[in-house]
């Protein structure tokens, strides 16, 4: 968790000492190298990959660090336990000549160091441990190093209960619960129908199953039965988590054949992974950031944010109103205004159904493939150095979805803006945003999101954050239940539009300390964009933060002391 006092770094160039010293130590066919990044007076950031220079997949990996009294703020792709590091549920498996990676930041000034590396598979005998060491585990049945990986993601967990992985009617492993979200990864050569079951004698307790991950592929299940083989509907919650508070089993097919057990052909393909982004940007740190005020940057930007979006000036329908006549001037004066300032531009938004140009809607569909292509090209050889982009924006159905991207590409339209903005946009974030992700719609955008996801080409979710507190006011465990549950896609998260409408200085403050702590500590996110800070020019009534004159709502006075700004 990073602490309410963290001072978050400014991006100028100054601020920073990059280092290249690296230390490397290996296990067999796995090495593992670690390079500090980033450091200054008081911390560091550090990457760690793991290469398999073997004939066969690694199928797990443990990294130990030393870290010389320092204490880790931050973690990403992976899991913490101590000083030990296990794999995210995405990067366990790396096939030979590949490698993977996860990344942290400390505070401490002292050098960090690798102690040790212990990987599974690669052509080297395979550890017998379990993946996610807070897990106890009691085998049924001879498991072996075998040719599948297989890993059962589990949340909502109570502990003190049995879950067990079924393959073609035969145990293979029994776990005993642990509390939390906890991955529980098993080795075998057994093939045939997946289930996973779970006994319950007291009949009160939940166990969510999130999904399964086969040899690097994950499924969902399809259907929930109780010990009496009925359909028991209090035992299932949907297509994407599964819920069990009875005696009963989780089907997932026949994985091992390549049959998928989701109601989505798309949960059949491989999920995606740090080494399947064919971009392999760098995301900036940990930023609190805001938007443009009125179409212009405030001289006291900088006093309150480290990261800038524009509000409408990076709209499509905003830069080229009329067909191949470009208005860059607004964008130019944020862009060079986040130069001068050593802070990231979140760019917003290339692909969307509202404030697109008029004109893309009556041409025809080749027209409109080379019109997209060209507005992305366009746009990132004008702002090559752009951070992160907001690619395409609510596509749900419900929402605003750029019909003219589908007319253009078909049905994987969504992926296919991705790929183009990777392939002119390489160093950038590219990020999938959408509203309700957070709340009523967050099943449906996941299904709908998954096969781009899996494409490797989308390296983040921005989640809206609008409307947290009405029509009904979420809980604090809601909210950070749905950050876990989209988390588990395996992407970094950003908070990419919050605000609070409410004129009322003292409900405004409560909501601001309600969610914001959530935000600011969950291991997924990686940045916070406030939509609008001053009263009065804010895109919805009651939201700002600030008057025009910098006197401070309790709420912004509240979040400065929270982030010692």
């Amino acid at each position: 968790m990073r602490s309410p006092t963290q001072i978050k770094l400014f991006f100028a160039a100054a601020t920073l000492i990059c280092t290249s010293a690296a230390h490397a130590i290996t296990d067999g066919p796995g090495e593992a190298t670690l390079n500090v990044s980033n450091q200054w007076g008081s911390g560091y950031c550090a990457d760690v990959s793991i290469a398999n220079n073997g004939s066969a997949t690694i199928t797990n990996w443990t990294v130990d660090l030393s870290l010389n009294g320092s204490n880790i703020t931050n973690l990403w792709n992976g899991n913490l336990s101590g000083a030990s590091v296990t794999p995210a549920a995405h990067n366990a498996s790396i096939a030979p000549g590949s490698d993977t990676n996860f990344g942290f930041c400390a505070n401490g000034s002292a050098t960090p160091s690798l102690t040790s590396l212990e990987v599974q598979g690669g052509g080297s005998a395979s550890s017998s441990s379990s993946a996610n060491s807070s897990s106890s585990s009691s085998s049924s049945s001879s498991t072996g190093s075998g040719s599948h990986s297989i890993t059962v993601r589990m949340s909502g967990v109570t502990g003190d209960e049995s879950v067990s992985l079924e393959i073609a009617g035969q145990t293979i492993e029994t776990w005993t619960l642990s509390i939390g979200m906890l991955d529980y990864t098993v080795n075998t050569d057994a093939s045939g129908e997946l289930r996973v079951a779970f006994t319950n004698d007291s009949g009160d307790r939940d166990v969510q199953v999130d999904y399964v991950m086969v040899n690097n592929v994950t499924y969902q299940a399809e259907d929930q039965q109780d010990n009496t083989g009925a359909y028991d509907g209090e035992c299932g919650a949907g297509s994407y988590s599964e819920m069990l508070h009875c005696n009963g089993s989780i089907g997932f097919g026949n994985p091992f054949d390549g049959s998928s057990s989701s109601s989505s052909s798309s949960n059949s393909s491989s999920s995606s992974s740090s080494s399947s982004n064919n971009g392999n940007p760098e995301f900036p740190e940990f930023f609190v950031g805001n938007i443009t005020t009125n179409g212009s940057v405030r001289s006291d930007f900088t006093q309150y944010w480290d990261q800038i979006t524009p509000e409408n000036e990076g709209k499509w329908g905003s830069v080229e109103g009329t067909r191949d006549q470009y208005n860059w001037g607004p964008l130019d004066d944020i862009y060079d205004y986040a130069r001068a300032s050593g802070i990231p531009v979140k760019a917003h938004v290339l692909v969307w159904g509202s404030q697109r140009p008029s004109w893309i809607d009556g041409l025809s569909a080749a027209e409109q493939r080379a019109e997209i292509e060209e507005w992305i090209s366009d746009y990132c050889e004008r702002y090559p150095d752009t951070a992160m982009i907001d690619v395409v924006n609510e596509a749900l159905p419900s929402h605003a979805p750029a019909n003219y991207a589908a007319n253009a590409f078909g049905s994987d339209w969504i992926t296919e803006s991705f790929r183009l903005a990777r392939e002119h946009c390489p160093n950038a974030v590219l990020i999938y945003n959408d509203f309700n992700f957070l709340t009523w719609d967050t099943d449906a955008i996941i299904d709908m999101i998954r096969p781009a996801v899996n494409s490797g080409y989308v390296d983040a979710l921005g989640l809206q954050a609008h409307g947290l507190y009405n029509p009904r006011a979420w809980s604090a465990q809601e909210i950070e239940d749905k950050l876990d549950q989209i988390a588990a896609l395996g992407l970094p998260l950003y908070i990419s539009e919050y605000d609070i409408q409410e004129s009322n200085d003292q409900l405004q403050l409560e909501y601001m300390q309600r969610h914001f702590p959530i935000f600011y500590n969950h291991s997924d996110v990686v940045g916070i964009t406030l939509w609008g800070y001053v009263v009065g020019a804010t895109w919805r009534d009651g939201t700002g933060l600030i008057t025009s004159n910098g006197q401070q709502r309790p709420a912004m006075q509240w979040l400065m002391d929270y982030l010692n700004r």
